[in-house]
């Protein structure tokens, strides 16, 4: 009776799904005897899917689904080949944080936007229906989940209401701020 070291032969490529999809992974391996494999979402958790044997099934994915997903094939003969997947979920905007602020006339003031979103989204500033461009002392800043918006030099018609928008190819969605005068 001969033995043979287990080997992944064949695993799915990573991939970029819509929240809300079904996702199915495969991971095929050879050995003698049969190799069993065990699938793992490699969280701080981490739980192992046990008994998915090749396919791993997962029906209706949510953004916490999303990361690395190893596949170990092992059997009595030699240490277990391992091999990932890494899974992308793509969801729609939310805000997480708008913060309104209080100012003085004649100093700085900073109205702050977080969203959630995969892709990144694209922030836009609006004062009533008026898009806000970087200009006139004010300025806008955003880097990844986080935009800014900046006025150098607070005057009266400063104050007032203003909205942060973040949009993503999956959906849009707003936040209504204030600058307030102190």
């Amino acid at each position: 009776v001969f033995t043979v070291p287990p080997k992944i032969s064949n695993i799915s490529s990573d991939i970029t799904v819509n929240e809300g999809s079904n996702v199915t992974l495969v991971c095929m391996a050879n050995g003698r005897p049969e190799p069993v494999i065990t699938w793992r979402h490699l969280t701080p958790t981490g739980r192992e899917f046990e008994g998915e044997e090749e396919y791993l099934e997962i029906l209706g994915i949510t953004r916490e689904q999303s990361g690395k997903y190893e596949c170990k094939a092992a059997n009595e003969v030699a240490s277990a080949d391992v091999k990932q997947v890494r899974v992308t979920v793509n969801y729609p905007p939310t805000i997480t944080e708008s913060k309104s602020n209080e100012a003085a006339t004649g100093r700085q003031a900073l109205l702050r936007c977080e969203a959630s979103a995969v892709p990144t989204p694209d922030f836009e500033w609006y004062r009533d229906d008026t898009r806000i461009n970087s200009a006139n002392g004010l300025e806008i800043k955003s880097t990844g989940s986080q935009s800014l918006l900046m006025v150098a030099n607070v005057t009266e018609e400063h104050y007032g209401n203003y909205t942060c928008v973040a949009a993503n190819k999956l959906g849009v969605t707003n936040a209504s701020l204030y600058l307030y005068s102190k």
